[in-house]
């Protein structure tokens, strides 16, 4: 008789991850006890018109939780970025394509001042507005060290 160790309740995710494509197939993944949600997604990262895609899928950290069938953005008019997940609960449930909603282009009445300076320290100079579009009615600001996918990290 053989006795059957806990990692059968684990959950199972397909684990994958390319860049500059819109889908990929990966490996099984048995999650680690505690993660109860599979994730699949994809990242639109735009610099001018430098476009790079990257999609993903895997165990979800239960920290991120809150990510969960949501789309986060951030744009001006020289770069912008935009990741799109979903979640789900069952073996394997994050297989297939990813689906990401078009874009909502409908102006939402909300402006932001913007400014862009890539590759310094010097501070950032308001440049002009940004309109924001679809339900997005929120500035922000990003300072810090940050790479695209396939790009050395830069400050």
């Amino acid at each position: 008789m053989f006795s059957s160790s806990g990692s059968s309740d684990c959950l199972h995710c397909e684990q994958c991850l390319a860049t500059n494509a819109t889908s990929c197939t990966g490996i099984s993944k048995q999650c680690s006890v505690g993660i109860s949600h599979c994730v699949k997604g994809l990242e639109n990262n735009t610099l001018g018109s430098d476009v790079v895609l990257t999609v993903f899928k895997g165990c979800l950290n239960p920290s991120h939780k809150k990510t969960c069938n949501r789309e986060f953005s951030f744009r001006n008019s020289v770069f912008s970025f935009q990741i799109s997940r979903t979640c789900c609960d069952s073996d394997f449930c994050n297989r297939g394509d990813v689906q990401v909603p078009a874009a909502n282009k409908t102006t939402s009445g909300y402006n932001c001042e913007e400014c862009f300076v890539d590759q310094s320290v010097d501070p950032c100079t308001v440049t002009g507005e940004v309109q924001c579009t679809g339900e997005h009615n929120t500035c922000a600001t990003f300072k810090g060290t940050a790479a695209r996918p396939g790009d050395a990290m830069k400050q």
